[in-house]
């Protein structure tokens, strides 16, 4: 008996500490599939619209509550469309409830294919989304991909004019629609460029003015040759629970060599963002996690950091961000940013039929 209670142990361990729940072989084949072109309402609204449905049916697959959230835009005849995934915990609708939010955009600039930006946190927004739906919980969880996140200036058909249009949309005006009562909101994790992992040095540059207020990060940084081989996790004082939740998540899956840098920014000790701390601090910022910042809302931002490493330097937003640029390494990086996402769910939403939420405890 002892034999077998030893077996059964080490087998639950092994369980929470490798990415077999996460299929990086389907990660692959779905960017291939569904988000490996322009998805842009001028140069390709024809996959642009499909990669949407799918999302759409990817939810409903899972078992989730389905919602499709149409706003305005700047011109007549295009309308932004957010696709929101809600697995209904056993407090929905009720003062018990707590919100816990995954998101990641799904639109892409003109031209670019955007498979890095950002197709990649796209699927691990999905495979996070149909783990979630395997288990129940008291607390909510939702699903959200975000379409115009992208802006454009000083150019024909522009449909948005500024940062994150459609995440700006669904706080303001999908939320207080939705709930009559709005509950607490415990966190959101948005995603944005969360696959490109480089090994070599000098691969990595950091904001300007970093060190100011995280001296830590870049010592770290630059003590390792400038190797562009972490994922940031960007939070502020207000976010502290869903930052710590993560970042302990991620350590606790090993894998060394894919490495992690918090980066709090603790200058930032209101629960809302003024305008004029955007702008300072634009480069941590400039995603749909500035939507619950600027709203008082708890959110976390994880990114590969975009155009401060390696070929998206000279990729980000431009036709270069393709499949081609990926490497087994990078499919097994975003294999573990993908599961410590889903490691944080369950912390912060835990399921309550632990039988089949035993994997991730």
């Amino acid at each position: 008996m002892m034999v077998y209670t030893s077996c059964l142990i080490l087998l639950v361990m092994g369980l929470g500490t490798s990415n077999a729940d996460v299929d990086t072989t389907w990660m692959k084949t779905t960017l291939q599939n569904h988000f490996s072109q322009p998805r842009h309402h001028v140069t390709n609204p024809t996959y642009k619209t499909a990669a949407r449905d799918f999302i759409m049916n990817e939810f409903q697959s899972y078992g989730l509550d389905v919602y499709s959230h149409t706003f305005d835009t700047n011109l007549v005849t295009v309308k932004g469309v957010n696709v929101i995934g809600i697995s209904k915990g056993k407090d929905f609708n009720t003062n018990k409830d707590q919100i816990v939010g995954v998101a990641a955009h799904y639109d892409t600039m003109r031209n670019t294919p955007g498979v890095d930006d950002n197709g990649a946190a796209v699927v691990a927004m999905l495979q996070t989304a149909k783990h979630m739906a395997k288990s129940r919980r008291n607390f909510t969880v939702i699903f959200v991909a975000f379409d115009f996140e992208e802006w454009e200036q000083n150019l024909p058909q522009e449909a948005c004019t500024y940062l994150s249009c459609g995440s700006r949309k669904f706080v303001s005006d999908w939320i207080p629609s939705f709930w009559t009562t709005v509950p607490d909101f415990r966190g959101f994790i948005v995603m944005d460029t969360i696959a490109n992992i480089q090994e070599a040095a000098d691969t990595q540059e950091l904001p300007v003015g970093l060190g100011l207020f995280a001296p830590g990060v870049v010592n770290s940084v630059n003590s390792d040759g400038k190797k562009g081989d972490f994922l940031a996790a960007i939070g502020r004082a207000y976010d502290s629970d869903v930052l710590n939740a993560f970042v302990t998540s991620y350590a606790t899956l090993g894998q060394n060599e894919f490495e992690l840098e918090k980066i709090n920014i603790s200058v930032l000790t209101d629960k809302t963002l003024t305008q004029q701390q955007f702008l300072i601090f634009n480069d941590l910022i400039r995603s749909d996690h500035y939507s619950f910042w600027k709203n008082g809302m708890r959110a976390i931002f994880l990114t590969d950091t975009a155009n401060f490493r390696g070929y998206m330097e000279k990729c980000y937003h431009h036709p270069c961000d393709t499949l081609s640029r990926f490497t087994p390494k990078m499919f097994q990086f975003l294999g573990k940013t993908t599961q410590a996402l889903i490691a944080t769910v369950n912390k912060l939403a835990p399921p309550t039929d632990q039988s089949r939420g035993v994997v991730f405890v």
